[in-house]
């Protein structure tokens, strides 16, 4: 189905219900449907380069988005958390990062901070060969070589530091007790801080394991394991905000 009804769509997207019955669903890709922005909409509605969405499926099909670091040519490309949009013949760069009010938000970046973004392991896998694959959150898949084989140590929820688009890691950032992290789900996402205490819930799934974070005006609030992500160690890696 290419489009959704207004009333069924996520409720985050920028399209009012009284102006369209319609709007643009996401395509199957690297973001659940209910977590991410049709490319489609992210240009017509979030960045303003185009006031209709035929205005804005020829911008992208004519290849002047990219994802990433890769062009997009489906109006329907699913968007979603930190991912990179590029604009080369305008010179614009912009971060998808969370946002208190509509989950997620396009914020401009620079454009040394458009080559590498933060993701988050979700899993590992021993393929064929005796060779680990790690497994991101945004799709993708990270296959280790010989030469750095202790990467597969890293403990699920960490999160990497990739080059975009050729993925090669650049730093890892774990979950742990004083690491700084942002809610990236809840009624707090899109707040920073410092990790002060992780309770964990014994043989429970991660969403039962509670984070507490404290901002740097030393206000505390909790989140779940699941909705909280590592965006460096003692200082914050990547602008957000």
């Amino acid at each position: 189905m290419t489009h959704i009804t207004r009333l069924e769509a996520p409720w985050f997207l920028k399209a009012s219900k009284k102006e369209y019955k319609w709007t643009v669903r996401a395509s199957p890709g690297p973001h659940p449907l209910r977590r991410s922005i049709p490319l489609g909409l992210l240009v017509r509605d979030y960045l303003s380069f185009a006031t209709t969405l035929k205005e804005s499926k020829k911008i992208i099909s004519d290849g002047k988005v990219l994802v990433d670091g890769r062009v997009r040519r489906d109006y329907k490309y699913p968007v979603g958390l930190m991912d990179v949009i590029s604009i080369p013949h305008a010179g614009l760069h912009y971060r998808i990062v969370p946002d208190k009010a509509r989950l997620l938000k396009p914020i401009k970046i620079s454009e040394e901070e458009a080559k590498f973004k933060l993701v988050r392991l979700t899993g590992k896998s021993i393929i064929k060969g005796g060779l680990y694959q790690l497994h991101l959150e945004d799709g993708r898949n990270i296959l280790l070589g010989n030469e750095n084989s202790e990467l597969s140590k890293i403990p699920t929820l960490s999160t990497l530091k990739v080059s975009i688009p050729v993925q090669s890691i650049l730093s890892v950032y774990q979950m742990r007790e004083g690491a700084q992290v942002m809610a990236i789900g809840g009624k707090n996402a899109g707040a920073i801080g410092q990790v002060k205490k992780i309770q964990i819930a014994p043989y429970k799934a991660k969403k039962y394991s509670i984070v507490i974070i404290r901002n740097p005006s030393g206000a505390e609030y909790e989140t779940n394991l699941a909705n909280a992500m590592v965006i460096g160690e003692e200082n914050v890696e990547v602008r957000v905000e």
